[in-house]
């Protein structure tokens, strides 16, 4: 649930660092200059990191949380799960 939250507040600082990105652009403009333009381009250069980074942990957590699901199935005496639906009803009917 936190890393959930997490990814929410990745998008709202994202939201806000795209408003801040054209005013510093339009500032840099009217001052003859590009540090601030270049400060938030490495920002959100930053930010898509962070993004990519939280959403590769989100999906570890999701293969693990599988995982455990499965080990439990099988220790609890449900058999092993099935990567595909076809293979789920052969096992079922007892042909595979």
């Amino acid at each position: 649930m936190a890393l959930l939250r997490f990814e929410k507040q990745i998008a709202g600082l994202a939201a806000t660092l795209a408003a801040g990105a054209v005013v510093a652009k339009g500032v840099d403009g009217k001052l003859h200059a590009s540090n601030g333009g270049e400060a938030f381009a490495q920002m959100q250069s930053a930010l898509v990191n962070l993004a990519d980074v939280t959403a590769k942990a989100h999906e570890m957590m999701s293969v693990q949380a599988m995982q455990a699901g499965a080990q439990l199935l099988e220790a609890a005496g449900g058999g092993r799960p099935k990567p595909a639906a076809s293979e789920a009803v052969r096992s079922i009917l007892g042909i595979g």
